[in-house]
């Protein structure tokens, strides 16, 4: 069944893809329109990364004495919209469904990792007016902010984890209204989300049972954006409490964002201060009640209309006497089953990223380098974990 879904959606984006509008309608007087993003990368890289490697690659978890190297295809990725009538006067029914292929790969034989499979990004459904919209299922929470720019890293986007990129996708109920009015010279919009609460699962759980953050209050997060025809900036507050042993664990997280391009030249840059955070990937994607900081840069300039060049720098510093006193237990990695012993703890990350682009209409190239350093232990004169990543990629977005 699923690879008739797929099937499908392939070939109405092959369709849709030739209309002018990318659109096509229904009897039910709704209008699909399929978009998307078809990507490659070839790659070498002379360490392990966590989130995993290739186009997933974040940070260093092991060295290796020789380069390897590689393909991947994962970012490979399609998009569904469903625009509807009028539901009430005013008011519309709209649908979103996206999937990506950063699923598990088809078994593990010889052949699987050319078979990778597809995993549901977002699915939704909203009542929209001019200015209000209603949006409930799975969407992204509002802590996503800045994206930075990449033909490789689209799926993982750059500093997820590392370098202070933070946001995840939740199920959620969340209220978006626009406050300045139609032609206004500034743009204001607000954002309030409620989404299910989300931790470390349980050891030895499966899947669908119930982790510590949801046997407690759920993930609150409201954002402000600011935006002129010169930039662009937004805030975003989340609170969320689990259910552990002892006193509940409380998560917060204040965050900012800008953007703005002059000529030539696009800056995108982002920082956040919180704790407990690991679920939206801060903290180096550490579970336990960790502080910390993260914060990214991204320049880019124009050479013509279509090279461009590209740099990016991010950190993360979780709090580093959180980390040391913390006991065993208490610091898991992402699968809820692995405790960090303090000698293996990442007490700091620091992420570097050039790249060349060429871009002409939906399609690119880019050749990028990525860097990472990752300080392992608490002590100074602990090793740093260091590794390297070149990919050459090529893009099509429609």
């Amino acid at each position: 069944m699923l690879r008739k879904v797929v099937v499908f959606l392939a070939v109405a984006g092959l369709l849709a893809s030739r209309a002018a509008a990318q659109q096509v309608t229904t009897g039910q007087n709704i209008s699909i329109t399929v978009h998307g993003i078809f990507s490659g990368s070839v790659f070498a890289q002379d360490a392990d990364f966590g989130t995993g490697n290739g186009q997933k690659a974040e940070y260093v978890t092991a060295e290796r004495p020789r380069w390897v190297h590689g393909g991947d295809v994962r970012n490979m990725r399609l998009t569904l919209g469903l625009n509807g009538p009028e539901v009430k006067t005013g008011w519309r029914g709209n649908a979103t469904f996206e999937m990506d292929f950063f699923g598990t790969f088809v078994g593990t034989g010889n052949f699987a990792d050319e078979q990778p499979q597809p995993r549901l990004r977002l699915a939704y459904v909203e009542l929209a007016s001019a200015r209000t919209t209603l949006r409930i299922g799975q969407d992204w929470s509002p802590s996503l902010g800045n994206i930075p720019v990449s033909t490789s890293h689209v799926g993982f986007p750059l500093g997820w984890g590392p370098g202070g990129f933070i946001g995840w996708r939740f199920t959620q109920i969340k209220l978006i209204r626009t406050l300045s009015r139609p032609g206004a010279a500034t743009t204001k919009r607000v954002q309030l989300a409620v989404m299910n609460g989300s931790w470390t699962d349980e050891a030895g759980g499966a899947d669908n049972t119930f982790s510590a953050g949801e046997r407690a209050l759920p993930q609150v997060e409201a954002r402000f954006d600011y935006g002129s025809a010169k930039w662009a900036g937004y805030i975003v507050g989340h609170v969320d409490t689990k259910d552990i042993a002892g006193p509940d664990l409380t998560s917060r997280l204040v965050e900012v964002g800008f953007s703005t391009t002059r000529g030539d030249v696009s800056i995108a840059a982002n920082g956040h201060y919180g704790k407990a955070m690991g679920h939206q990937f801060a903290q180096i994607v550490q579970f336990g009640d960790i502080k910390g900081w993260g914060a990214w840069a991204q320049l880019g300039y124009t050479l013509n209309p279509r090279w461009s060049l590209w740099g990016y720098y991010g950190t993360e510093r979780p709090n580093k006497d959180d980390l040391t006193n913390l006991p065993a237990a208490a610091v898991t990695e992402s699968n809820g089953t692995t405790t960090i012993p303090v000698a293996a703890r990442r007490f700091s990350s620091a992420l570097f990223v050039p790249m060349i682009r060429y871009k002409s209409g939906p399609y690119a190239l880019g050749l990028e380098w990525l860097h990472n350093e990752t300080q392992i232990g608490p002590d100074a004169n602990n090793k740093f974990r260091s590794g390297n990543q070149v990919l050459f990629s090529a893009r099509y977005d429609f």
